[in-house]
């Protein structure tokens, strides 16, 4: 390791020893972007002064010369940042610039952003040199002016020197001359609308407050006085080509409001795309990836989040337009939050603007399905259910609703199955899995059969799993539903009877068959001889093969030690359409963390995808380990142990040794600190993500929970052998961690209980806290493509349970929302008039007209009135001095 020569001048440092070279001193330092790279070792950082500091008003303070190589492989820049260092500037608007020498210009880096919530500035670089943090000013009317500048600087068009100093002087001439007094009560006043009408409160450290705590205007950068900032104006020297913060008003994110590249009608909106059913006939659609049109025309498909982790396939990528991406997320803020009558136990689906959840009751039986409008937060409908479940800490509902074809159908933990009207909520149908009804063609009796499994609804059926692997009498069972009328078509028993061959579809256990099943058409045979195997996740549907994949729960006690009995604790296959058994999947005992573990059910729901030809289905289980399967032989393609190992990486071959601390079961027991959610994939870079850490939570007490300063809350895989696809460093402790996720990973107590969610470049996930520790979950938002965080919610209050859940969000354009606790947490990208202007005036308009208290409120003005002003007469001075030049030349 390179260590920092005594002639190296002051502010210049390297990586020390430590792991893996982030600094605790608030100096900047890199992270490798790839593996096998690691670029503290290799190049130089040296913090110096911003050589423009007389060419820009948003000037951060913040400046490093990067040196040891002109090129190098990808790396991310981290410069950390106090609020401080941004008094008089929006945060939001923070870039990284480059310094180029030849033209004495800063020029941004449109690949950086700004993390509030752990306070540090980023940036992807491939080259040394200087950079420098900027933004633009706080101040409404300052940053209007450089607005105006940048647009009447771009239509002049100027070539000359002179010419850029007098635009500069001409848009600042106002804000100069203007008694101090006056231009100070027109800046109070426009910080005082935005205080009225903003989502949230400001800081302090944005906005000056004088006696009583009444606030003044927003705080000028360098947090000058009024007369100091009209000195530094009168100092300002404009680079060729303008100021460099200009060009913040011109970044590549252009929003694109949720609508296709082409004007539609009032009747079109809001635009919702197309029938993807219809898509998938196309002979593009054999030949290319599926997901690769989904990427390629985003505007083409609806931005729904219809069911259980986005769709049958529970990809959990989202779809349709969204301008929420590395270089925007930032601009995240919390929108609206929902209180409900009950703690939310599973992720939110979203459909046409509307949010539908459920939640539980604690102390009760039942719980409630809400739906809510995604942009006021009200909540439109509700619709309550009875019943009681297995366990009385929790009823309600457990698995997420699906929304198709105008109905809602959803599952109540007690067992019940519901079909009602998405507009009215009004019932259609129902049934109950734990009561045989010979109405519906329900053959079972089966008393404490709970059903956590949100429905899958595909080709006009249902599919929803139910059991309870803690009854001595209770059979798992998949069940497949007409999705008009609620009737069994029919079901699986996941028990294995003692007959020869796998089991077969409608063959009912003696016990639990009702007394008129066998005239029915169901075959009753004699009682397996195990319970269990219940069915806690969603099913997955593959229209390749037609078959559904589900994951099933232990089977009864004491027998839950690998390997289980038939067909627990692993993964089944059957044919969509009739039911018939196609294969079984169970992990052996070198997949385990110990190999005594038992109780490993296989909680979350698999994904299907595919590898090239190859189609595949990816599942978790509680015990650490992650499979990739064949989805048609279910014989595995990769499998990887992901819980946190010495001396090995998990793979077969490389397993290392067990951590006491990261499983602290002593060898034996229940291992409940593995898997327990759905992993999301990202079909462009053929990457999967994995949630990672139990419902025990992480603790600094060995005898309680995860290490954690060893397990990540998320894994990043590549999807096809389940290396890691995040930069890695091994520690002195012989442990394999990401470089680039600290912080939030290895510094908190949070656990990945969630199914994480991606769009764009973006992969979200929620982190739950120990249980019973009051403390708060968290939502994330980390780069795809190396894992570094570019945002954070800032922990979501745990409402009123002792437990708290966040089991993962849902994305529907610029809106990301998830439930906590007892309060569903809606969160939406930044306003649209911070970006450019060439991007909004557009039909319909985006923005909203605020009332704001003695104005007349009233229709935006025509696109004429707005466009006529634009060009001002300063810039029209300088055409009309071109247009001499020329005519003379």
């Amino acid at each position: 390791m390179a260590t920092k020569p005594d002639n190296e001048p002051k502010g210049m440092h390297r990586a020390g020893p430590g792991w893996p070279g982030q600094t605790s001193d608030g100096k900047p330092y890199l992270l490798p972007a790839t593996q096998r790279w690691a670029p503290m070792e290799k190049l130089t950082l040296e913090e110096i002064r911003n050589p423009l500091s007389k060419g820009t008003i948003g000037d951060t303070g913040l400046a490093v010369r990067i040196s040891g190589a002109e090129e190098f492989a990808e790396s991310i820049l981290v410069q950390p940042v106090t609020l401080p260092k941004l008094a008089g500037l929006d945060p939001l608007t923070v870039r990284t610039f480059r310094y180029d020498e030849r033209s004495r210009t800063l020029r941004p880096i449109w690949n950086s952003g700004i993390n509030r919530g752990l306070g540090f500035i980023w940036a992807r670089i491939r080259r040394g040199g200087i950079f420098v943090q900027l933004g633009l000013p706080r101040d409404r009317l300052l940053q209007e002016l450089i607005r105006r500048m940048a647009r009447d600087r771009r239509l002049a068009d100027p070539d000359l020197e002179r010419e850029t100093d007098e635009i500069t002087k001409s848009t600042f001439k106002a804000f100069m001359e203007l008694p101090v007094g006056a231009l100070q009560e027109l800046r109070e006043y426009l910080t005082s609308v935005e205080i009225q009408t903003s989502v949230g409160g400001l800081s302090p450290i944005e906005v000056s407050m004088r006696e009583g705590g009444h606030p003044q205007a927003f705080r000028l950068p360098g947090n000058a006085t009024l007369e100091e900032f009209k000195r530094r104006l009168e100092d300002l020297k404009t680079p060729p080509g303008g100021l460099p913060e200009e060009q913040l008003f011109f970044p590549p994110d252009i929003p694109r409001n949720s609508q296709p590249p082409w004007d539609l009608p009032p009747d079109q909106l809001p635009w919702n795309g197309v029938d993807w059913r219809r898509i998938v006939k196309f002979d593009v659609w054999r030949l290319l990836d599926e997901d690769y049109l989904f990427h390629l025309l985003p505007w083409l498909f609806s931005q729904d989040w219809w069911m259980y982790q986005h769709d049958i396939r529970h990809t959990g990528h989202a779809s349709g337009l969204s301008d929420i991406t590395s270089t925007t997320v930032h601009r995240m803020h919390l929108y609206k939050t929902v209180t409900l009558d009950g703690p939310v136990i599973t992720k939110p689906s979203i459909v046409d603007g509307k949010v539908y959840i459920g939640s539980g009751l604690a102390a009760g039986a039942g719980g409630t399905l809400h739906k809510i409008d995604l942009t006021t937060g009200a909540i439109e409908r509700t619709m309550g259910t009875s019943g009681s479940a297995f366990y009385s800490w929790v009823s309600g509902i457990g698995g997420s609703p699906a929304v198709t074809g105008g109905r809602v159908y959803f599952t109540g933990v007690h067992g019940t199955v519901y079909c009602v009207d998405a507009t009215s909520f009004s019932p259609i149908w129902s049934v109950s899995l734990k009561a045989a009804n010979v109405a519906r063609n329900q053959p079972v009796n089966n008393p404490n059969a709970d059903s956590w499994s949100g429905p899958l609804v595909v080709n006009g059926k249902v599919y929803v799993g139910c059991g309870e692997g803690e009854s001595a009498t209770t059979y798992g069972f998949i069940f497949c539903l007409d999705a008009n009328t609620g009737n069994v078509i029919w079901c699986f028993c996941t028990c294995k009877f003692s007959a020869g061959g796998d089991n077969q579809p409608n063959h009912l256990p003696t016990s639990v068959a009702a007394s008129w099943a066998a005239g029915a058409g169901f075959t009753v045979q004699p009682n397996p001889s195990q319970t269990g195997c219940a069915v806690w996740s969603s099913c997955a549907y593959d229209t390749v093969n037609r078959r559904i994949y589900v994951g099933t729960g232990n089977s009864q006690y004491p027998h839950t030690s690998q390997p289980d009995d038939l067909y627990g604790s692993g993964l089944i296959s059957l044919d969509a359409d009739t039911g018939q058994f196609r294969g079984f999947f169970q992990p052996s005992t070198d997949d385990s963390y110990w190999p005594g573990d038992s109780d490993i059910d296989v909680p979350g729901s698999p994904t299907v995808y595919s590898l090239g030809a190859q189609r595949v289905v990816a599942f978790g289980s509680k015990n650490g380990s992650f499979f990739v399967l064949d989805a048609g032989t279910l014989a595995p393609v990769a499998r990887r142990q992901l819980l946190p190992r010495v001396g090995g990486t998990g793979l077969p071959g490389d397993r290392g040794t067990g951590i006491p601390a990261a499983v602290p079961t002593g060898g034996t027991g229940e291992n409940s600190y593995g898997i327990l959610g759905t992993p999301a994939i990202h079909s462009g870079l053929n990457r999967i993500f994995v949630g990672l850490g139990g419902y025990n939570g992480m603790n600094l007490d060995a005898e309680t929970g995860i290490d954690q300063t060893r397990t990540p809350f998320m894994r990043a895989l590549n999807w096809n052998d389940l290396h890691d696809a995040w930069p890695t460093l091994t520690g002195a402790d012989g442990v394999s961690r990401y470089t680039n996720t600290k912080p939030p990973m290895y510094t908190s107590l949070e656990v990945g209980l969630s199914s994480p969610a991606v769009v764009n470049d973006v992969v979200f996930v929620s982190t739950s806290p120990p249980p019973f520790s009051g403390s708060p979950a968290n939502l994330y938002a980390l780069s795809v493509n190396d894992g570094h965080c570019l945002w954070t919610a800032g922990g979501l209050p745990p409402g009123s349970a002792s437990v708290v859940f966040a089991l993962g969000p849902a994305i529907y354009g610029n809106f990301v929302v998830v439930g906590a606790g007892n309060t569903v947490f809606i969160y939406r990208l930044g306003p649209y008039w911070r970006f450019p202007w060439w991007a909004i005036y557009r039909k319909p308009w985006p923005w909203e007209i605020v009332e704001i208290p003695q104005t007349k409120p009233g229709p935006p003005p025509p696109p004429e009135e707005i466009l006529g002003p634009w060009i001002g007469p300063e810039v029209r001075v300088v055409q009309e001095k071109q247009k001499a030049r020329k005519q003379k030349g």
